[in-house]
Formats: C-alpha cells, structure tokens, sequence
C-alpha cells in the first residue's frame, strides 16, 4: 500500500473514509461524503479541547495524549487538538502536511467556502452553516517542520476576552521532530 494512503488503525476504523483516507472526526464534513481537510468545524474543535476528544476519532481521550505542531505552537499554544497516539501516528503519515510532503501551506480557497461548502449535511447540527474560520491560516507560506508532543493532560488557552486560542501541553513525557518540509 502507498505510504500516502497508509492502512487505518483499528481505533479509526469506525470514521468514514474519502480517497482511502480517514475524515478526521474534527474537520468539516461535506454533503456530497468528502470533507474540508484544511477547515475544522468549530463546535467539535471546541469539545476536542474542552471535553478531552480526539480530534481524529471523536473517542475520549486517556492519557497520554499526542499534540502535532510546529514551531511556534511549541514556542506557545497548539492550535490543534489533541490526539490519541494511534491516531497521531495515522494521522503523520495520512496528512501531507504533518507528512512534510508539502513545500507550502495551499493558497486557494477552502473547499467548504465553495459549491460542495454550501450545506450542512447532518440534521440539527451545531454549526450554523458554514463560517470560514481565518485560525492559523497560513495560505501561501513555506511549510514548517512538524513536532509531536507526549503529555500526560494539558491547560486550556485563552484570549483575556475568554475566546479558546487552543491549549498547552502540561507534564510532557516526550517530544520528537515528525518531518522536516519537503
């Protein structure tokens, strides 16, 4: 099997798939059965955060926790949410991104603010429709190296006006460079 279409764990194996990739529990799912890898939705990012959920799976989460990132989320706050490790290690080989296959973060327009975007596919959803979300946008910049964090919990992040910003590892087990840009 290609190493971009790396096989599923068992723990994801219940998440619905595009491309013969898994559609992370936390990124915007579309009507048509794709999914916005680049756009999070927003209530679910909340509840990774708030409630201890995988942003992969949508399972409780235990301890250890995985957080991916790069350099500035270890200089401050990680922005994406925490992982099991099972997942992590999918989601390092699955992402092109985290992967360091990509050179630069994609310029163009979310697929979520296009044509496939326009409507919600779960009933009595949360979302409110679809709201571009601008966190850590980086359309167009070089990519950076990618960083997998161990810890045991972490402590939330938050803007003096209260607004969640993410949140910072707290008693670290370990820390290891994922990738380096392509």
């Amino acid at each position: 099997m290609s190493e971009r279409v790396p096989p599923i764990p068992m723990g994801l194996a219940h998440r619905p798939t595009t491309g013969g990739l898994v559609i992370p529990w936390v990124n915007v799912a579309l009507a048509d059965g794709g999914a916005d890898f680049r756009s999070v939705h927003h209530s679910r990012w909340v509840r990774c955060w708030t409630q201890g959920i995988c942003q992969s799976c949508g399972e409780a989460l235990g301890s250890p926790v995985v957080m991916l990132g790069g350099p500035n989320q270890l200089a401050g706050y990680f922005d994406e949410p925490p992982l099991h490790p099972w997942c992590a290690s999918y989601a390092t080989r699955a992402c092109p991104m985290v992967a360091g296959r990509m050179p630069r973060y994609a310029d163009r327009q979310h697929v979520s603010e296009g044509v496939r975007g326009r409507s919600c596919p779960e009933p009595g959803c949360d979302c409110a429709g679809w709201v571009p979300h601008t966190r850590g946008s980086a359309g167009g910049e070089p990519a950076h190296e990618w960083w997998a964090v161990w810890c045991r919990s972490w402590s939330i992040a938050v803007t003096p006006e209260r607004r969640l910003l993410g949140g910072v590892p707290a008693d670290e087990v370990r820390r290891y460079l994922v990738s380096t840009p392509a």
